[in-house]
């Protein structure tokens, strides 16, 4: 399920950095041990696996949504006391309150040694996403970088695609099928084979953004994504799986979230 969380600031003059992704995982992750110790350790160093031993942790979250900010040098300036996060679980709608009663009322701090702002949890509200009948494309909006890649001949670095790339959408499918694979330990539906899949960036050009993960540490390391709209046609499961789950690598370090476009 995708859940919307708002958030208040409670610090004055607040700022941030620009990259605070892993610090906001590394709290989803906080809040999780504290409920279930042992499953956040799963999640943490396991995670679902194919046979192939490719793991997943099966959820995703946005960027921050700020309605009014500024930008000074590396560090983003909130002029409000609002802000949202949107949160997704591969989970069934049983789990609902369970999640909810995880993230309500929680307080942490977030930043770096240099900025850190202040939240509190002021709700938390699932989103029931109707799904479209089989067949039937969609049109998405990414809230976080989508991240695909592959991997370099050479042996060097995975190589960052951006969207207009011959084998984005290709990469994009197999890796929901690899998550489906991982989250239901069965194969793919013989009839998938056969099926249409369509992917298409629709509306303004995509936007690449290099997010720093684990600033100033030891492993710090820079992931490029691309935040656009894009149309796509998967069969209705993958695409439950891509909203709860994320789209793409590194769903749970803040990158591969999406939600369905209103129009």
């Amino acid at each position: 399920m995708q859940f919307q969380i708002k958030l208040q600031v409670e610090n004055e003059r607040p700022m941030l950095p620009l990259s605070y992704q892993y610090e906001l995982s590394a709290w989803i992750y906080k809040v999780i041990e504290n409920a279930d110790a042992n499953f956040a350790a799963f999640l943490h160093h396991q995670g679902y696996a194919t046979p192939e031993r490719k793991a997943f942790k099966l959820f995703c979250f946005s960027q921050l949504h700020v309605p009014r900010f500024h930008i000074e040098g590396d560090r983003m300036c909130l002029d409000g006391k609002q802000v949202a996060l949107l949160i997704g679980f591969y989970v069934d709608r049983t789990a609902e309150e369970f999640i909810r009663g995880l993230f309500g009322g929680q307080r942490f701090r977030l930043g770096d040694r240099l900025s850190q702002v202040e939240f509190s949890v002021q709700a938390v509200t699932p989103l029931h996403t109707s799904l479209p009948d089989e067949g039937t494309p969609v049109r998405l909006r990414t809230r976080s970088p989508v991240v695909i890649a592959r991997k370099r001949p050479d042996g060097g670095h995975d190589e960052s695609l951006a969207p207009d790339d011959p084998a984005f959408s290709r990469l994009l499918f197999l890796n929901l099928i690899e998550k489906y694979r991982a989250a239901t330990g069965r194969a793919i539906p013989t009839h998938w084979e056969n099926a249409s899949f369509l992917f298409r960036c629709v509306g303004t050009p995509p936007r690449s953004k290099l997010i720093t993960i684990k600033s100033g540490k030891a492993g710090q390391t820079r992931v490029r994504g691309w935040i656009f709209d894009f149309e796509l046609l998967v069969p209705t499961q993958l695409l439950e799986l891509g909203l709860m789950a994320g789209f793409g690598r590194q769903n749970s370090e803040g990158f591969g979230c999406a939600v369905l476009h209103q129009h």
